[in-house]
């Protein structure tokens, strides 16, 4: 049936989570046991091959494969009678006729108020990775059944002659030829010309060593004129009187080796653009520094990060991200085309993390290259990338590294990397040369983490603290503890400046712990748990933290030890953390749930919002990003969007933090929506203890009123 035919109480919940779920990567479809399929995302288009409207009304099982039907039922009643099923693997009927291989998950969605349940199928795509699978797995089979049934060939050459002086019948079913027209040709001609010089110098291996044996591929000529890919296994028999020659055993195993060969690449090259990866531009690097001359060649190594690549993900979703980047690296092939033209010049692009590139150009030319590289980059950028019908200008940091006489692929990846962060740290659209001054940046890094080792023994680490108040009552109802370093030289540092430094040398987890520990004790002296007053306090943990399986072991011993309640206690985590695939971090939240503690989805909406894991993960409340609350009172799209999540909090019993709130307009919005909860600068920036102390029980309307002033002054000015 049609959108028309679906019943207005269904049409509204649908527009209520349309925002959340159609720049999810998967596919989401709403079964209902009446209506059939009620709900489909937008990603259903690129996903399923087909438009939601394709979609509406029919039966999930007109969509899965006959065969599968039996398990796909079975799923959604098992996630009918406990919440969840799968994954499982199931082929599906695309858009274009063809089945399919689709990973299928099922969710229970219970409706608030009817009691009716619906059931969230899941789907991601993996045709490809079965599909090659399968294509490996099938070549390998066959090559049993040769084996086992003797449909290889077994030949023996004459020295002699050079003629095959035996060949067995299944030669005309491997290489189409009969008995009597291959002993007429002789063997060298079945050789590829490429591979001849190898076949000859394993030949004469063979036959200086008396019963000798070896083995080789080669690619030989089939009676149609194809070239096959096949396994010789060579033997001297010429000292054996009734069967003297070369005996040869011949396996056609050219299946196997088109697949070996395509998990090669897959494992070379970038899924998503089809450039070079990492491992494969270190391997250009080794090959091109093995083989440089350094008094007439040069090889110079850029690499290149998108200015503000968050930010378009983050504003037109992963899809448009996904297209800026396939645009990106055809730029890029296209001025490795134009160097190799006009300079003849050696050149590999590569794609090296989600938004990171890298070009490599070797040349005879060692005064301009680097320079006349980078400006050849920026004019590819000059023209505007189109993402869904509007231009976009693109910037990009650029760091250059210039290969020395003794550097390795390593160390010139190293330094162009450490040329980028530098041009990164300047500003964006910079470009910076791998020199003292952008090492001296790089060991100052390595000092960072190196004094944050000891940042906690001198207890130099300190918390500020944001409360969030309830717009009802006007109290403060909640804190989320920031954590702060105190450096004896660079002064009071922000998390940004050390927190991405911890994360990357694995002491995350141990400045963690620290943070719950004061967190902990910092709510027990403000009483937080008073049945009276039950207040609450945040902190933000990391994907390494809940990795650990630790984790919440050390959290429930933190809390005993400061006497607090677990009520009284909750953890923040992105979308991003719970998009790494991790068993251990889905137990950890289980553990950490069950303990009695809350979990937050910090930043809601930002990045692949998905209903999927406010079921998945228990969560207890929703904080709405600040960059739409900044929009509130002059983008109606922003507004729309936290009307939305807000009544999503709402329908599921969740809390719903906006945060951000900077003026009296953005919290009187707010509140006029409906929410409950607010946080910003505007009402308490995030400050010390005891600067908080004397604040927690100051109201709502106090902090309105110094928010006033600060907007009535911002007017005045």
């Amino acid at each position: 049936m049609g959108s028309e035919e679906v019943p207005e109480f269904l049409m509204d919940e649908m527009a209520l989570i349309t925002h959340i779920l159609d720049h999810s990567t998967e596919a989401a479809i709403v079964l209902d046991p009446l209506l059939g399929i009620c709900y489909a995302t937008a990603s259903c288009t690129q996903v399923l091959g087909k438009a939601p409207s394709e979609l509406f009304g029919a039966a999930a099982k007109s969509f899965v494969h006959e065969s599968d039907v039996a398990r796909a039922i079975e799923a959604r009643v098992a996630a009918l009678s406990v919440g969840h099923s799968g994954p499982i693997d199931l082929r599906g009927l695309h858009g274009d006729g063809e089945y399919h291989w689709f990973e299928a998950e099922w969710w229970r969605f219970d409706e608030p108020g009817s009691g009716r349940q619906r059931v969230v199928l899941h789907l991601r795509d993996i045709d490809h990775r079965i599909k090659t699978v399968e294509a490996l797995s099938v070549s390998q089979a066959q090559q049993d059944r040769l084996l086992q049934y003797g449909a290889g060939v077994t030949a023996i050459l004459s020295q002699d002659s050079g003629f095959l002086s035996y060949v067995s019948p299944s030669i005309h079913h491997v290489l189409g030829w009969t008995q009597d027209q291959i002993s007429e040709i002789p063997m060298s001609r079945f050789i590829h010309p490429d591979d001849s010089t190898a076949f000859e110098q394993i030949q004469s291996q063979v036959l200086e060593r008396p019963n000798g044996r070896a083995q080789i591929e080669v690619r030989c000529r089939h009676k149609s004129g194809a070239w096959r890919v096949v396994e010789l296994t060579l033997e001297n028999l010429i000292s054996e009187d009734a069967d003297s020659g070369l005996l040869f055993y011949i396996y056609d195993v050219t299946d196997r080796r088109q697949a070996v060969d395509e998990l090669t690449r897959q494992q070379r090259t970038d899924s998503l653009t089809g450039l070079a990866n990492r491992y494969l531009l270190l391997d250009r690097i080794s090959i091109g520094l093995e083989g440089e001359d350094q008094a007439t060649s040069n090889m110079v190594l850029l690499k290149c990060d998108i200015d503000r690549f968050g930010m378009f993900n983050d504003a037109l979703g992963q899809d448009v991200g996904d297209d800026l980047l396939r645009e990106f690296a055809r730029r890029l092939r296209a001025l490795a085309r134009r160097l190799r033209s006009l300079r003849n010049a050696e050149v590999t692009v590569a794609r090296l993390t989600s938004d990171e590139f890298a070009l490599l150009v070797s040349s005879s030319d060692r005064e301009t290259l680097p320079a006349e590289v980078v400006e050849e980059l920026r004019q590819m950028l000059l023209e505007p990338f189109r993402l869904q019908g509007t231009e976009h200008a693109v910037t990009v940091c650029v760091g250059v590294a210039v290969a020395e006489i003794d550097s390795t692929a390593e160390e010139m990846a190293r330094d162009a990397s450490a040329a980028m962060h530098f041009a990164k740290s300047t500003g964006a659209n910079q470009v910076s040369y791998f020199n003292r001054r952008v090492r001296e940046a790089a060991i100052e890094r390595l000092e960072t983490q190196s004094d944050l080792v000891r940042a906690i023994d001198r207890d130099e680490l300190v918390l500020h603290f944001q409360p969030a108040y309830d717009t009802r009552t006007g109290l403060l109802e909640s804190t989320e503890a920031l954590v702060r370093w105190q450096h004896p030289e660079r002064g009071l540092l922000g998390p940004g400046y050390f927190v991405p430094d911890a994360e990357s040398s694995n002491r995350i987890v141990e400045l963690g712990q620290w943070v719950i520990d004061h967190a902990a004790q910092t709510a027990v002296a403000w009483n937080f748990d008073d049945p009276s007053m039950p207040r609450k306090m945040w902190v933000n943990v990391s994907a390494l933290q809940l990795q650990s399986a630790t984790f919440a072991e050390n959290l429930a011993e933190s809390l005993r030890s400061a006497g607090l309640t677990h009520s009284a206690f909750g953890i923040e985590v992105t979308e991003s953390v719970l998009l790494v695939s991790d068993p251990q971090i889905s137990k950890t939240l289980d553990d950490v749930h069950e303990s009695g503690c809350s979990i937050a989805l910090d930043d809601f909406g930002t990045g692949y919002s998905s209903l999927t894991y406010l079921q998945r993960y228990n969560v207890d409340a929703i904080k709405i990003d600040q960059s739409f609350v900044a929009g509130l009172t002059s983008d109606a799209d922003d507004a729309s969007i936290v009307v939305a999540v807000n009544s999503l909090g709402r329908s599921l019993n969740l809390s719903v933090i906006a945060e951000g709130v900077e003026t009296a307009g953005q919290l009187d919005a707010l509140i006029s929506m409906g929410c409950t909860l607010v946080s910003g600068f505007g009402l308490c920036r995030p400050i010390p203890e005891a600067e908080l102390t004397p604040l927690l029980n100051v109201p709502l309307e106090a902090r309105r009123i110094e928010i006033d002033l600060t907007d009535q002054s911002t007017a005045n000015r």
